[in-house]
């Protein structure tokens, strides 16, 4: 596959290698196919065509969707069946059939070529991503380890369902009061969460960038959190009364920092800190009080308020206070594993299983004999909406 752009010809595209054709919506990707697949049935584009001509079961089309199958399936059938009247009259009004026509030598044999294809059409290799991993999976069964006959199911909703449900009653129903009360905020119940998390439950499992440590607890982390938060209570009320000085003998432009509101902000933050720690919440007014905020608003030729409270304010507002990621992260694993462990207990096979299970067999023992009977199968393959499939 080349690096270089070039505008697009479907009567000299080469046919051999890899090719890449970018497009929009509604410039012409279906037509393109068509019409390279009529120039691979009879094998037209002189130095551009592939070394043979292509049966309609040797050549591969894979789309996303079953309307767009349906689509191609129906374009190439029509294409095949007014370039085989045109070889029959030897004439076509269609500048693509009229090109295919000049390079065309013997016309009567083509048409025999195109009636037989579209005849078989209906046994043409025109699939999803999905049906295409299927049909590879049962037709190689024995490189495939696919050797005993699996139900697919089109919808794993009520089983990722169930799978949530499970979870949640494992680790969210023991947990103590507290615990249980800041879950609560994030998620109401096993549906809540479901929703949140759904997507990541499908197809490939995401690879998190920092996921949190393997043994690391609900319990331990809301500990962790809630010291954190007592730790600044304690170091504001030991030291909120050095702070008032602090402000006035700074450079702060009083424009940004109102006397009046600095007053207000200070009782806010004194009351929660008198307050037992029940939850993460954090007073709007603490930010005031970080060190970046109070840097923010000094003026540009005033020395900046500083103070070790500033600072601790400014680390733990930098903290995350939160334990939505290890729920998501041991969700994520668990509900996958219970899925798939209720689908092979059933022999069930969800649409996402197929595409891994045929990327598994190819990187397996005997992947290179499956990929070569792939290969066999078909010579030519056109992958539409290739960043889809």
């Amino acid at each position: 596959m080349t690096d270089t752009a070039e505008s697009l010809d479907p009567l000299r595209l080469p046919l051999t290698g890899e090719r890449l054709i970018e497009a929009s919506a509604g410039t012409g990707k279906t037509f393109t196919i068509a019409a390279l697949y009529l120039r691979l049935l009879l094998g037209l584009g002189g130095e551009s065509a592939f070394p043979r001509q292509v049966s309609v079961e040797e050549l591969l089309v894979v789309t996303f969707t079953e309307a767009a199958t349906e689509e191609l399936r129906g374009r190439i059938r029509s294409n095949i069946h007014e370039l085989r009247i045109a070889c029959l009259r030897e004439s076509t009004d269609n500048p693509l059939y009229a090109g295919l026509l000049a390079e065309i030598a013997d016309k009567t044999q083509a048409a025999q070529t195109l009636l037989l294809a579209e005849r078989q059409m209906d046994e043409a290799a025109v699939f999803t991503i999905h049906g295409f991993c299927q049909r590879m999976l049962s037709l190689n069964a024995f490189e495939s380890g696919m050797l005993f006959e699996q139900q697919l199911i089109e919808d794993e909703s009520r089983l990722r369902y169930q799978a949530c449900a499970d979870f949640w009653r494992r680790h969210c129903y023991p947990l103590p009061r507290g615990i249980a009360a800041v879950i609560h905020e994030a998620w109401k119940g096993p549906r809540d969460l479901l929703k949140s998390i759904d997507r990541w439950l499908q197809g490939e499992a995401p690879q998190l960038k920092s996921p949190p440590p393997a043994d690391e607890t609900l319990a331990e982390r809301h500990q962790q959190i809630i010291e954190r938060i007592n730790a600044l209570k304690q170091q504001w009320l030991a030291q909120v009364g050095e702070v008032e000085a602090v402000l006035e003998n700074s450079g702060l432009d009083r424009r940004k920092f109102n006397r009046g509101n600095q007053g207000k902000w200070l009782e806010r933050v004194t009351a929660w800190a008198q307050e037992e720690t029940l939850s993460y919440q954090l007073p709007d007014a603490l930010e005031k009080f970080s060190q970046a905020f109070l840097l923010e608003r000094t003026k540009a030729d005033g020395a900046p308020p500083v103070h070790p409270l500033f600072s601790a304010v400014e680390a733990l507002l930098a903290t995350p206070l939160t334990l939505t990621d290890l729920v998501i992260a041991r969700a994520m694993v668990e509900i996958r594993e219970a899925v798939a462990r209720d689908k092979r207990r059933r022999g069930e096979l969800g649409f996402d299983d197929m595409l891994s299970r045929l990327d598994d067999a190819l990187r397996g023992e005997s992947g290179e004999a499956l990929a070569n009977a792939i290969r066999q199968r078909f010579p030519v393959a056109m992958i539409d909406e290739f960043q889809d499939t």
